[in-house]
């Protein structure tokens, strides 16, 4: 017995420090997997290839990251060309992670591995694998496995390119980085085309601006099918007397085959090319379109109404919803003809004229804004349980629209919607965390995630199957991609049914924060509020510091040069003439004072925002014209469309800000 316990205390003396060892030597790896990780992504990002493959080499096998550290040296030899590596690591990594987030695309990078090394078929392999997955729908990889099949079966390559484009150029696609390749690939098999495949290439060459070579696929083509694309390919191919002809020896007889969209583009391709002014060239374009019964002439209709008098318009706005309800045009020009009634105090029809907007459109662009001029003409006949019932519906149902929030205000009795605060301060915190809530990731892919997102790896979503718009926003963020991360947050927002809480995650990326310090001082110095600051930068520029506009407006404030420089002048600065007005310090500096500026000329916070947009002298003459104390109509009479929509867009962001962050 002595004899066994004697063997067993040899054992463990041997054992624990072995165990003791390997325990230290697993707790070094942890510690120092995250340093190499993080050293790597900061060699990858600035395009160091090689250093980044080589810290993620370090990470050794027994480090819950050395998954990901596979995945990140495939795609740094990748990057350098050294495929034989990148196809071995990809391999390594399906075999380790064949559940992951990221197995398609390491299954993609491995086909295209192959490709480049011209194993074809292992490459087909691997493509197929993919398309079996995706059921067969139209993908990228349609366009890999045309390529590989032109060398021994062009029929086979061009049935896969024809796949691959039909994809983009239904939608099913959304990117578009080989359609180009592909329409050239398609080309260049040499086989005999169809009318399809003449069309299909004849589209894409004028997506593409290569306006000579869609003109030799179109020109091919039935004139009757395909009359529309002739005429603007000419067009913009500057070939503008044959475009001319084309339009007068067409229009009768082809322009019902036309797109609609391609149609309303030779209109005004032709409007251009007649002598006269635009009013004249209309009425005689509306005139043709009426004496041979053309399509779209609800089109010409609109364009001609916004540029007559009141009256006239409003004949034309009558026909158009009378004539032509189905019509795009119809429910704005319903909208119109209710104005008029209402602007007339003509209440009782105003109110039958909401109400027939309202069962004949659901979900226009003109929709919460008949909903609230109708609870606000109800006021007027003195329905006021109607009225608050209406409201009550408008700010449920659309809580972060313009007149949602107006709704709000009104049923509140709090009349501040146009009243800023100048005494408050932005929150200096502003932070915004991973969406994890969002996310329909196991629990396996959401941990690593969190730790390489915690490590600086932000460009992981461009290879992950999240499918997520809030999440892509966060990660352009994280990038400094703040208009496009914005703009994702936005579009995702707005195809919700039901709407996020304020404080969510969504409507903080959707609405973020930037320049806290420098607004927050300004705001104090100049006693403006700095939530109208900012809700005015996100509106002019989403926060893009480089922003330019078609008419030079520059920077995060969008400063014309002329106001710049008046307000330079005017504040006695000595600033070098070769400054940049896109500079964040300056335009800031710049664009505060303008609005302190205007604040000091118009007592009243509505004023002042349309007179950033749409001029001081604009905004002077219409308080002038519209004498009124309802600000909701001083609104809908400002006869700048886009001046009209900014002030409602910038109000919005205001009091969507303060939801958010207050």
């Amino acid at each position: 017995m002595m004899k066994y316990v004697k063997y067993i205390l040899i054992s463990l003396i041997i054992l624990i420090p072995c165990v003791l060892t390997v325990l230290i030597y697993n707790d070094k790896i942890t510690q120092d997997s995250p340093v190499f990780y993080k050293q790597g992504v900061d060699f990858y990002n600035k395009g160091d290839y090689e250093n980044a493959y080589y810290n993620f080499l370090k990470i050794k096998w027994i480090s819950p990251l050395y998954p990901m550290a596979l995945y990140k040296q495939a795609k740094s030899a990748q990057k350098v060309g050294d495929y034989n590596t990148a196809a071995l690591k990809y391999e390594l990594y399906l075999k380790k992670s064949p559940d992951s987030v990221f197995v398609n695309s390491a299954r993609y990078n491995l086909a295209r591995c192959y490709f480049y090394l011209k194993k074809y078929a292992e490459a087909k392999e691997q493509f197929l694998i993919i398309k079996q997955q995706k059921k067969d729908t139209p993908s990228k990889e349609d366009f890999f496995l045309g390529l590989i099949s032109k060398r021994d079966n062009k029929q086979e390559a061009a049935d896969y390119f024809r796949k691959y484009i039909s994809g983009v150029l239904s939608g099913t696609i959304k990117k578009d980085i080989f359609l180009l390749s592909a329409a050239d690939e398609l080309k260049s098999l040499g086989l005999e085309l169809s009318d399809n495949d003449k069309q299909l290439l004849g589209r894409i060459y004028y997506k593409y601006k290569r306006y000579e070579t869609a003109l030799e696929y179109f020109s091919k083509l039935p004139i009757s099918n395909y009359w529309d694309y002739l005429v603007l390919v000419n067009h913009y191919a500057g070939h503008k007397v044959v475009a001319k002809k084309l339009i007068e020896s067409g229009i009768v007889l082809y322009s019902s085959n036309a797109d609609e969209e391609r149609l309303h583009q030779i209109y005004d391709i032709y409007t251009s090319y007649m002598i006269g002014r635009k009013l004249k060239n209309w009425t005689k374009m509306l005139q043709i379109v009426q004496s041979s019964s053309l399509k779209g002439e609800d089109y010409v209709m609109y364009k001609l109404a916004g540029m007559l008098t009141k009256e006239k318009a409003l004949i034309l706005y009558k026909n158009i919803e009378e004539k032509y309800p189905l019509s795009n045009y119809a429910p704005e020009s319903l909208w119109n003809v209710f104005w008029s009634e209402y602007m007339k105090k003509n209440y009782t029809k105003a109110e039958e004229l909401a109400f027939k907007h309202l069962k004949q459109y659901t979900k226009v662009n003109s929709t919460t804004r008949i909903m609230f001029w109708l609870a606000k003409t109800q006021l007027k006949l003195n329905k006021t349980s109607q009225a608050h019932t209406m409201l009550s519906k408008l700010a449920t149902k659309y809580p972060d629209d313009y007149y949602g929030l107006r709704a709000e205000n009104i049923l509140n009795k709090k009349d501040t919607f146009w009243k800023t605060n100048p005494l408050r301060q932005l929150p200096k915190n502003t932070e915004y965390d991973f969406p994890i809530s969002l996310s329909d990731l196991n629990i396996k892919d959401l941990k690593i995630i969190n730790t390489i997102v915690s490590l600086g790896d932000y460009n992981v979503w461009e290879d992950a199957d999240f499918n997520n718009e809030i999440i892509e926003s966060w990660f352009e963020l994280k990038n400094n991609e703040k208009s496009r991360s914005i703009v994702l947050a936005r579009d995702s927002i707005e195809g919700m049914e039901i709407k996020p809480p304020f404080i969510s995650g969504s409507y903080k990326l959707a609405y973020p924060l930037y320049w806290v310090a420098e607004i927050n001082i300004a705001g104090k110095k100049l006693f403006i509020d700095p939530f109208l600051i900012t809700a005015l930068i996100r509106e002019e520029s989403y926060f893009n510091e480089n922003a330019r506009s078609s008419s030079n407006a520059m920077g995060l404030m969008q400063l014309m040069p002329a106001t710049a420089n008046y307000m330079i002048s005017k504040l006695n600065m000595d600033i070098p003439s070769s400054s940049d007005l896109t500079e964040p310090r300056l335009n800031l500096y710049l664009g505060c004072h303008y609005l302190q500026y205007l604040s000091e000329k118009f007592d009243n916070d509505l004023y002042v925002i349309a007179a950033y947009n749409g001029g001081e002298g604009s905004v002077t003459k219409w308080t002038k014209t519209f004498r009124t104390n309802d600000n909701d109509e001083f609104i809908e009479n400002i006869p700048f469309d886009e001046t009209r929509n900014y002030v409602k867009k910038v109000f919005r962001s205001y009091h969507l800000y303060g939801k958010i962050y207050e």
